[in-house]
């Protein structure tokens, strides 16, 4: 039996063809549309991941690997909360901060508050700071503060 050109499209029409849906639909601003298909590669790849990701169906198991899931379910859940909580809660009571900091703190004031009387009784002309961004203050009569001696002010006056 021959099957002209009408019938054979017609064949080809009514055998349901895969149709390929966009993976991604971008409208520009001056009106165009873009359709991103994705590629037997991508088609593939995302496949394995479902299959790698599927969750595990509790009312096929049998008894022990059903209560084994159960198990792991409610302890990991249990360590995630206690977890989640147990942060919240430290911030809360501001036990974030360090236990014995303030010792640390009283140990680097003492030591600094040593090293600066030793320098004063050597007669060191730099000065512990003040201000925290300045490192030495320098005595007002000192050359390297900007004044000039007594012998250089009388020769400039003869």
């Amino acid at each position: 039996m021959e099957i002209d050109g009408f019938q054979q499209l017609d064949l080809e029409k009514s055998v349901p063809s895969k149709k390929t849906t966009p993976k991604r639909i971008i409208h520009f601003v001056d009106g165009d549309i873009m359709e991103e298909y994705s590629t037997e590669e991508e088609e593939e790849e995302e496949k394995e991941e479902q299959s790698t990701n599927s969750t595990l169906d509790p009312s096929k198991l049998s008894w022990g690997p059903y209560l084994r899931f159960w198990a792991g379910r409610i302890a990991s859940t249990s360590f995630s909360t206690c977890e989640f909580l147990g942060g919240r809660f430290a911030v809360f009571f501001g036990l974030t901060q360090p236990k014995y900091h303030y010792v640390l703190n009283e140990f680097y004031r003492i030591q600094n508050k040593k090293s600066d009387n030793k320098s004063e009784r050597k007669g060191s002309k730099a000065q512990a700071a003040e201000v925290p961004n300045e490192k030495c203050h320098l005595e007002a009569g000192v050359r390297e503060y900007g004044t000039i001696q007594q012998d250089a002010t009388e020769a400039i006056s003869q």
